[in-house]
């Protein structure tokens, strides 16, 4: 269709319109470049589609539809709106998004019945302070308008409903908060290193500094958190890198510290064997926890030569990756220090976030906190101090406290109830703390801890003193009424299982012996059942979490740091996970009916825990006539009932 068509088509539907009496008009997906000035002859029209067309203006006749409740323009090339908008006094309902608006009119601000805004995707430079006077407005979108400098923590949900819409007041007074004097963009980010032990993390971020290779550097504790600035387009930026203790017992606390708003670097060290395993591993848990973050990949100690690694399937299956920079810390080779430099300030150049605005007061919020000393504090004094500088609203304390989480310079766990109570200000020292807690059993310690995996408030103090003789925190930094919160975390992060009523006593996974207690080998029955479940690599936090999960099912004290025996009934089941990191396998007999309900039980734990892993590939296998099938194919033969049919047999 032509301009001149769709023109002359758009002027018959008016002319139908204004004959008909009708009250709505849909010129949508015409290819209109200009729209009929007849339009203003439709003075009692309430609704108007004007969408998925190619304007690049609204006539002037539009001021003349004072009746207007609805105006969808979306999807067009509007660059600016007529003053004249601002006449329709009755407008509810105003969709402008996907178009190429840079400014809006000061005149919106009499559009005084609006109750919904869409400007989603165009490219807005400033908001007129006009839009404050729009108090009947219940849903403001301004997603895809970079320039304005507003967080997604501030914007709420890209597609929400009214229920999960952020209020427009929130928005506009967190913009308006921001301009001119009043703030400025952050300009920080959180550069998360992780990787096995060994990988040679620490001698990277050294290096990245300018340091050089220092080849005593002792392993790391917990997390040592540094500064690294880095030279974008725009001006510095200042990483906070934190680099995390590789020891795989550690692995299991990462869900407290991987966000998004970060920027990760991954770093594979020299076996050519155990490289692609790890890159699964790591991006698994990256993916799991932060999303679609930024990663960049170091392949270490490879003497800057590329490194055989399937790249397309890894990022097929876990999302692109920035940059693969071969990396070497020894004198020589300063170049692939430089690369990698080099990629990870690309990847700052990309992420919006280090560039979204900071009011004046969160300033003095976040001055405040990176000058206090101690380590913590309760959320009731972070919020008094809050008002104090100026930031009242309480909702948007809790903004900023998430804010300042995802930036790695306050934890906070302001959204459990239960750990609502403390703002941790210090990463380094509930990292510390709860690593101390993992290596409570460490054979550098005089005496384990935990024994059997029992971890008792008590032994707490114990066991940070003897932490701090191996150079591993400061003892007097855990007094003992931030013990017990310490083990509600644990708890909440699935760490540990409470096995007494006051949650004073714990079970900790991970400080289990590594060798099955004696009777806890597979079962030999002829008549048994067995199934594993193939993984690229199982996630560290699978199996802790799969025996707190479990845990009322624990045969007597048969469980180890891989597996357990559960029993239910007269029917037992051994699962466990094997030392290669693939396969979770299980095992059980019993009668029928009790080994099924067993199975069932575990099987359903195991579907849980899957639903927690963002591109987690798993596939269950059972054993049939002495090979290994899948269980899809075995419905399909109609061996085993479908998840349909299971439901249908137990109601």
């Amino acid at each position: 269709m032509t301009w001149q068509s769709a023109f002359r088509q758009a002027e018959e539907k008016i002319a139908e319109v204004r004959r008909s009496g009708a009250t709505a008009l849909h010129l949508s997906g015409m290819q209109l470049t200009e729209v009929p000035e007849s339009l203003g002859q439709l003075e009692e029209l309430q609704t108007l589609y004007l969408y998925n067309n190619a304007l690049a203006a609204l006539p002037e006749s539009l001021a003349q539809l004072t009746q207007l409740r609805t105006l969808s323009v979306f999807g067009n090339q509007l660059w600016a709106l007529p003053e004249s908008l601002g006449q329709l006094k009755q407008l509810e309902s105003l969709n402008l998004s996907y178009n190429q608006l840079t400014v809006l009119p000061e005149s919106m601000g009499q559009l005084t019945q609006l109750q919904t805004l869409n400007l989603y995707n165009n490219k807005l430079m400033a908001l007129p302070e006009s839009l404050r006077q729009l108090t009947a407005l219940k849903q403001l979108s301004l997603h895809g308008n970079n320039s304005l400098g507003i967080p997604s923590e501030i914007l709420g949900p890209k597609l929400g409903g009214l229920k999960t819409a952020v209020a427009p007041d929130t928005i506009l007074d967190y913009y308006f908060s921001t301009r001119g004097a009043k703030g400025r963009a952050l300009r920080e980010l959180k550069l998360i290193v992780v990787g096995r032990g060994g990988a040679g993390k620490t001698s990277l971020i050294q290096r990245l500094n300018g340091l050089p290779l220092n080849p005593k550097e002792s392993e790391t504790h917990g997390i040592v958190i540094s500064p690294l600035e880095l030279d974008c387009d725009d001006g510095p930026v200042t990483a906070r890198v934190w680099d995390f203790g590789g020891q795989h017992v550690l692995h299991a606390m990462h869900e407290f510290f991987l966000t998004a708003r970060s920027l990760y670097l991954l770093v594979l060290g020299e076996r050519e064997d155990m490289a692609e395993r790890d890159a699964a591993y790591w991006l698994q848990l990256i993916r799991s926890y932060a999303g679609e973050a930024p990663v960049v990949v170091a392949l270490n100690k490879s003497q800057a030569r590329p490194r055989e690694m399937d790249r397309d399937s890894l990022e097929k299956n876990y999302g692109p990756i920035l940059a693969w920079v071969a990396t070497e810390c020894a004198a020589g080779f300063d170049e692939t220090i430089g690369s990698l430099v080099a990629a990870l300030t690309r990847a700052a150049n990309g992420m919006q976030e280090v560039r979204d605005l900071f009011p004046a007061k969160w300033w003095e919020i976040k001055q405040w906190l990176e000058e206090m000393t101690k380590p913590y504090l309760d959320f009731a004094t972070f919020q008094a101090r809050c008002n104090e500088l100026g930031e009242v609203d309480a909702d948007n304390q809790e903004k900023l406290a998430a804010w300042l989480n995802d930036l790695g310079i306050a934890i906070n766990y302001a959204a459990d109830e239960r750990l609502h109570d403390t703002t941790v200000l210090r990463p380094d020292w509930l990292a510390n703390g709860i690593y101390a807690i993992l290596r409570a059993n460490d054979s550098r310690h005089s005496e384990h801890f935990a024994k059997d995996g029992i971890l008792t408030v008590e032994a707490l103090g114990s066991i940070y003193k003897a932490s701090e003789k191996l150079k591993m925190l400061r003892s007097a930094e855990y007094p003992p009424d931030k013990l017990a919160f310490l083990l509600r975390l644990m708890s909440l992060f699935q760490l540990a299982f409470p096995i007494d009523d006051k949650g004073q006593k714990l079970l900790v996974p991970t400080l289990l012996p590594v060798e099955p207690p004696p009777g806890c080998d597979e079962p030999r029955d002829a008549d048994r059942t067995r199934i594993r479940y193939e993984f690229a690599v199982v996630p560290g936090p699978f199996l802790p979490r799969l025996l707190v999960r479990t845990f009322s099912l624990i045969e007597s004290e048969r469980r180890w740091r891989r597996g357990a025996i559960l029993r239910y009934g007269d029917a037992r089941a051994r699962v466990w996970a094997t030392q290669d990191e693939r396969w979770v396998r299980v095992t059980a007999i019993g009668s029928e009916q009790d080994r099924d309900e067993l199975i069932t039980m575990i099987r359903s734990t195991m579907q849980e825990l899957f639903t927690e892993y963002k591109d987690l590939h798993v596939v269950e296998q059972w054993e049939y006539e002495g090979n290994w099938v899948p269980r899809q194919t075995l419905e399909d033969m109609g061996v085993l009932p479908s998840e349909d049919e299971e439901e249908e047999l137990e109601r």
